[in-house]
């Protein structure tokens, strides 16, 4: 006899219409072969006359999450609303309800963890998240569960679908930026208003969580260093490919020699040979580095309908699972904690692509290689071609040297008076 567990949803657009339709559709295969019985009793939307993809039986729906989570035939709370507010005080009330709860929602865990796992704790429910980050790969239960044996060295991930389609398309195809963005707003792969992914955010949060699970420490999104990718032109993609590169929006955690962890978004150079520069369009990939493992790559579509649904979907049955047998685990998940240090941006050592714009004129390169070498930066190979009336890209890569000191090479740089607009820097990363 299959267990009956009721199941209410927060949310009901693309993602939550898919957990819908992956639980209505799937639920005999979900008897069959778990003996669960999962039967969606409440879904909170927005408006009650919008059309839906999935029918639901009449008194389903409503207009008020309160019902949601107050419903004692509701015994699993599935959110999907995204943001911090109201969702953080919903999942609260609900966890505070003895729920177990289920979030995609990245922002809420990345800000507000700490204090939604002390409240599952107290209460003795779970709270999942493994659609937090990269939608339908199993990124969370991989480093909680495959790796556990494992002290992680280090972390590189293509976190953001919008983004890697962005570039993507920039590289295959050419255009500029603000074309390609259009694009991508046309194929549902990016928001109307794309900021958070645009400006590194949307993978920041993703990075918060994932530097909690791979190393146990509880950085704030304050402490991620965040770049984003609007400057980056079909000239950088064109001088990136003659250079041997591809550009990514890259996620970075990784432990320095000095048991710091490094944290970080930014665009990067990766080596057109590289597994993670070959990831395409809006799939994502996180290559972790283990101690007993070595490197391990996860990749697959980070986002969308029904990936990122049949992670939550998944997570809802390891629950209902669990809670038929009189179990929990999500408090270990999240509070372990080995205080590490975060490393300033500052102290990063890497190398680095530059772009300036300057006169065409004998004598530029050599002032600024002064300016460099003043501050202990190597030149590793320079490109002077094309031109635009008065004025031509000059493009520098660099040895290895610090953060500090690049900055204040480039500083002192886009004052000289053959600089005509400040220079793009790209670091370089070789996972």
């Amino acid at each position: 006899m299959a267990q009956k567990i009721g199941v209410g949803l927060l949310g009901l657009g693309n993602v939550g219409g898919g957990v819908a339709r992956l639980l209505i559709d799937g639920q005999d295969r979900l008897i069959e072969r778990r003996g669960l019985h999962l039967e969606v009793r409440r879904a909170a939307v927005r408006d009650l006359s919008k059309p839906r993809r999935v029918a639901l039986p009449s008194g389903v729906l409503t207009t008020d999450p309160g019902a949601v989570v107050d419903d004692p035939g509701v015994q699993i709370v599935a959110e999907q609303m995204g943001g911090v507010e109201p969702a953080r005080a919903l999942l609260l009330r609900a966890l505070r309800n003895g729920k177990d709860v289920v979030t995609a929602n990245k922002a809420v865990i990345a800000e507000c963890g700490d204090e939604l796992f002390q409240a599952a704790s107290e209460q003795g429910v779970d709270l999942m998240f493994e659609a937090s980050v990269c939608g339908g790969i199993p990124i969370i239960r991989s480093l909680t569960e495959g790796l556990v044996a494992n002290r992680i060295r280090s972390l590189y991930g293509i976190l953001n679908g919008t983004t890697n389609y962005i570039l993507t398309r920039m590289t295959e195809e050419g255009g500029t930026f603000e074309e390609r963005l259009r694009q991508a707003q046309e194929k549902g792969f990016a928001e109307p208003d794309p900021t958070f992914d645009i400006d590194g955010t949307d993978a920041a949060q993703k990075l918060v969580i994932l530097a909690r699970i791979a190393f146990g420490s509880a950085v704030r999104l304050s402490q991620v260093f965040r770049e984003g990718i609007h400057r980056i032109g079909s000239q950088d993609i064109a001088f990136a490919r003659e250079l041997g590169y591809i550009i990514k929006l890259l996620a970075v955690a990784k432990l320095t020699e000095d048991a710091r962890l490094e944290v970080r978004v930014h665009p990067a150079m990766v080596q057109s040979s590289a597994l993670l520069a070959n990831i395409r369009n809006e799939f994502n990939a996180v290559e972790v580095v283990g101690d007993a493992v070595g490197t391990q790559v996860f990749s697959g579509r980070g986002a969308g309908e029904l990936p990122t649904a049949s992670a939550v979907v998944s997570d809802i049955v390891d629950v209902a699972g669990r809670r038929c047998a009189g179990g929990r685990r999500s408090g270990s998940v999240w509070t372990r904690q080995e205080r590490l240090p975060v490393a300033p941006v500052e102290e990063v050592v890497t190398s680095y692509y530059f772009r300036f714009v300057v006169v065409d004129r004998p004598g530029v390169l050599a002032q600024i290689a002064r300016i460099l070498a003043s501050e202990q930066i190597s030149i590793e190979s320079v490109i002077q071609h094309g031109r635009s009336e008065d004025t031509v890209p000059l493009i520098i890569m660099t040895h290895e040297a610090p953060e500090r000191a690049m900055r204040r090479a480039i500083a002192e740089i886009d004052r000289l008076s053959i600089v005509k607009e400040p220079a793009l820097v790209i670091r370089v990363e070789r996972p």
